[in-house]
């Protein structure tokens, strides 16, 4: 957005402050119904709203991140110093460092915690009234994979790093940050999204998800029809990660020529880069531009109205398909 251009050098951190004021006025635009339903009109425009949605997903990405990495130190230094002789036993040197770091570190704290709260917030609202633009094939994994990785940071392995000492003074709630993710998931329950999720092999576990039924469910955070409906969720993840798993091994080793170069995933519409001459999936591309309207192999300007279809590649990509037997619901797009 033009208002977000300031030229100055502070200006990747200053757009979150001006997207924070933007987050209050669309909040309180979405209590109004008559725009309510104007922002939902909007969302009919995939284009300028599957952009939006980018950069939304975007900012929970980064903000959440920042938050808990900086939680996390916070953390590590109140530990250090509460255990007093290992801490008189530091240097002076290391201490002022660990000292000084602290204070800011805290406001860092406070303020990606502050930003991050209201972009989840924005995200639950949204997904519960406008379902489709977060379901389209440039959004939906990076979607996923997304809040998975979050659900991690907040009930996984090193949760108890973000233990810190006074988390008001942080303004961190991590209960509530825990419900309205999970919300997301809920209001996203479909088809498209189920399979994104099961996609999603770096972060997605099942027990999480019982671990963050069971703190919602403990301090009433979720009634019991929520905790059904989470439950009826993961059950259907788990069916299609096994239906996945039954695919791959009656697909077999795929050859390289069909794996998306930037993804390594199975290509269902290959195309071409015009300037590079790199065969890329359609969707991978797509995606890509929705942040960076440049070639990621030679960095020339570029939209999807230069690619071109794979033509060549998709009848030898057929061919060899065929071959080896590769299922047909690979090849719904590829020719």
């Amino acid at each position: 957005m033009s208002v977000e251009q300031t030229g100055a050098s502070s200006q990747f951190y200053d757009k979150f402050n001006i997207r924070y004021n933007i987050s209050h006025i669309m909040k309180t635009i979405w209590n109004h119904p008559a725009h309510r339903q104007k922002l939902r009109e909007e969302s009919m425009n995939s284009d300028i709203f599957t952009r939006f949605v980018n950069m939304l997903m975007s900012d929970v990405t980064y903000l959440m991140d920042e938050s808990l990495s900086k939680l996390t130190e916070i953390h590590q230094i109140q530990l250090e110093m509460n255990d007093q002789a290992a801490w008189e036993a530091q240097t002076s040197q290391y201490r002022q460092e660990r000292e000084g770091n602290l204070p800011s570190l805290e406001r860092q704290a406070q303020s990606y915690v502050a930003l991050g709260k209201e972009t989840v917030h924005m995200l639950k609202y949204m997904t519960a009234e406008v379902i489709q633009p977060f379901l389209v094939s440039e959004i939906v994994d990076r979607l996923a994979a997304m809040l998975d990785y979050n659900l991690v940071q907040l009930v996984g392995p090193k949760c108890t790093e973000l233990k810190v000492a006074n988390p008001e003074k942080y303004h961190f709630e991590p209960r509530k940050l825990l419900s309205e993710i999970i919300d997301v998931y809920l209001n996203l329950n479909s088809e498209k999204f189920v399979e994104a999720v099961a996609r999603d092999g770096r972060s997605y576990k099942k027990e999480y998800f019982s671990k963050a039924a069971s703190i919602l469910q403990k301090h009433g955070l979720k009634q019991a029809d929520d905790i059904h409906a989470l439950e009826k969720f993961i059950n259907r993840v788990e069916i299609a990660i096994q239906s996945g798993a039954d695919e791959e091994e009656e697909l077999g080793e795929v050859p390289d020529e069909f794996l998306d170069p930037i993804f390594f995933t199975l290509m269902e519409d290959p195309v071409l880069l015009p300037t590079s001459g790199v065969i890329v999936d359609r969707g991978t591309i797509r995606t890509h531009l929705l942040g960076d309207t440049r070639d990621p192999f030679n960095r020339t300007p570029l939209s999807m109205d230069m690619v071109q279809p794979g033509k060549e590649f998709s009848l030898f990509y057929t061919h060899i398909s065929l071959i080896n037997n590769i299922p047909s619901i690979f090849l719904k797009n590829s020719c």
